[in-house]
């Protein structure tokens, strides 16, 4: 399977994210400031966000080939390749 978010689909999940930590988790005023400072950085349209998203293709593309067992069809066989454990 093949998933590929783009910046804007980065940036939301991003945005919703650290929205709850800030709204549900109990954190000090630095904390805080630091989230905030952090997700800034990764704003719309910055290098940082790029890099992120690029980032967390990665690992999204990882995550999902680490529980995926593939079928390949090679002329009239079938052969499983199992996740790796």
């Amino acid at each position: 399977m093949n998933v590929i978010l783009n910046t804007d689909e980065v940036h939301s999940v991003l945005a919703l994210v650290t929205a709850n930590i800030l709204d549900h988790v109990d954190l000090s005023d630095d904390a805080k400031k630091k989230i905030r400072a952090w997700r800034r950085e990764r704003d719309i349209d910055t290098i940082g966000l790029d890099e992120f998203a690029e980032a967390m293709n990665t690992a999204l593309g990882n995550h999902i080939d680490e529980r995926t067992t593939r079928y390949l069809r090679k002329r009239g066989s079938l052969k499983v390749s199992a996740r790796a454990e």
